[in-house]
């Protein structure tokens, strides 16, 4: 009994001028907590996440090929009066000219527009001397792939303007932060492949090296596939008609259901006639799978020098 009182009691221990008082109660051992296991996604989830992703990725695709490549933001419409509205509240930016015009923010594209303009019909790129001394080819020269690529930037900007719509539906459909970046980041990264896989070489331009973007010879067996016909049916209608359709570029969806979407069968009629190789210099011969609408060539020593221009400068 002393024993088992003495083990309750607190002793006092001298130690030099210091007194210290020890507990002599036996200590209890505490099981350490383990970390909590991931939260699973549920079934629901992991089904849907791959074509919400897809459905977002053409959403986003649409919206910057459409309102920030081809400047569409830059005429008057409602989300740019909003925009004017907004910049008037925050930074007095006046909403009218001296003139009376609408004062219009304005951004610049990134070069598409000049891109456009620089490409025939049959999706080759002009070089001509008149062309080559103008400031819009000017403004593409000291890009290898003439604005076409997409460099580890562009992904890397794409991925940042996906964030604010991918992550809220993903948690609605049970994804934390860390699982929804493992499926987004993968996602951008095939978007970006088959991009390049399409894109440059579409217009006659080399592969895309790692060093600058995803490398799109990674997926060059597709171009044999009914899928890269599609797309690149799909782009070719797009530069046919002046950049204002078929938006999407390697998603296809939202120009479906916005109705901005024009098939080969109707925009294959109005294709121009394009130089031949006695007329012009190319950039390079564009990469095309089989059966692909072709525009006519104008025949050796008719060009004339208005068939130099482009269709999306008429």
């Amino acid at each position: 009994m002393a024993l088992m009182a003495l083990a309750h009691v607190q002793t006092l221990m001298v130690n030099g001028p210091h007194r210290v008082w020890a507990d002599a109660r036996p200590h209890v051992l505490r099981r350490a907590r383990t970390p909590a296991s991931p939260q699973m996604v549920g079934a629901v989830g992991t089904i849907a996440a791959l074509p919400t992703l897809y459905a977002l990725m053409s959403v986003n695709e649409y919206c910057t090929h459409r309102w920030y490549q081809h400047e569409e933001f830059n005429r008057d419409h409602a989300f740019q009066r909003f925009c004017q509205r907004v910049a008037f509240l925050f930074r007095r930016r006046p909403l009218f000219k001296l003139d009376g015009r609408r004062n219009l923010i304005k951004i610049w594209g990134g070069g598409h527009v000049e891109h456009h303009a620089e490409t025939y019909d049959d999706m080759s790129l002009k070089k001509d001397p008149r062309w080559r001394r103008s400031k819009a080819a000017a403004s593409l020269d000291s890009d290898l792939f003439r604005g076409t690529a997409f460099t580890w930037q562009t992904t890397g900007l794409m991925t940042v303007q996906m964030l604010p719509s991918t992550l809220p539906v993903f948690m609605l459909l049970g994804f934390s932060f860390m699982q929804t970046l493992a499926v987004l980041l993968p996602g951008m990264l095939v978007h970006a492949l088959v991009w390049n896989m399409l894109h440059p070489p579409m217009h006659g331009l080399p592969e895309v090296p790692a060093s600058v973007g995803a490398p799109g010879s990674w997926l060059a067996s597709l171009r044999n596939s009914a899928y890269f016909r599609y797309i690149y049916e799909n782009h070719q209608g797009h530069h046919v008609l002046g950049g204002q359709a078929n938006y999407n570029v390697c998603c296809p969806m939202t120009d479906h259901l916005l109705g901005s979407y024009v098939p080969a069968s109707i925009w294959a009629k109005r294709m121009r006639a394009v130089p031949g190789p006695d007329a012009t210099e190319r950039w390079g011969v564009p990469v095309e799978p089989a059966g692909v609408p072709q525009a006519p060539i104008i025949a050796a020593g008719q060009a004339s020098k208005q068939d130099l221009v482009p269709t999306a400068l008429l």
